[in-house]
């Protein structure tokens, strides 16, 4: 497992302990490896590069919900991923990108507390 794949689990592992939070709340699958072909057909059904990891589907405060882009080690955001995060803040939606389990709990429960 990679050390971010590893991350996420671990994220998703904690996020399953917390009743109030684990229905609305899931990773959005969008960094595959296919063939051309396959990956067209991604497109056209509305695959979107620099999507966050991570949406939680619960309201706070002004925000319709959060999206979350996971990283770790000395990976960093891509300008596609930082682009489609303020594409979604310009919604009225928290984006966030943190480095590692530790710091993404911390923002999942900073934001359930707005």
């Amino acid at each position: 497992m990679l050390p971010e794949q590893l991350e996420q689990v671990t994220l998703f592992d904690w996020i399953r302990t917390q009743k109030h939070l684990s229905p609305f709340a899931f990773h959005i699958a969008n960094e595959r490896k296919t063939s051309p072909m396959q990956g067209a057909l991604l497109k056209r059904m509305g695959v979107r590069a620099g999507v966050s990891d991570c949406f939680i589907g619960i309201a706070r405060s002004k925000y319709h919900g959060m999206f979350l882009e996971l990283k770790a080690g000395k990976n960093k955001a891509t300008v596609t991923q930082l682009e489609f995060q303020n594409d979604m803040r310009n919604q009225n939606y928290y984006c966030v990108v943190c480095r590692g389990f530790e710091e993404a709990k911390a923002a999942i429960e900073h934001y359930l507390n707005l």
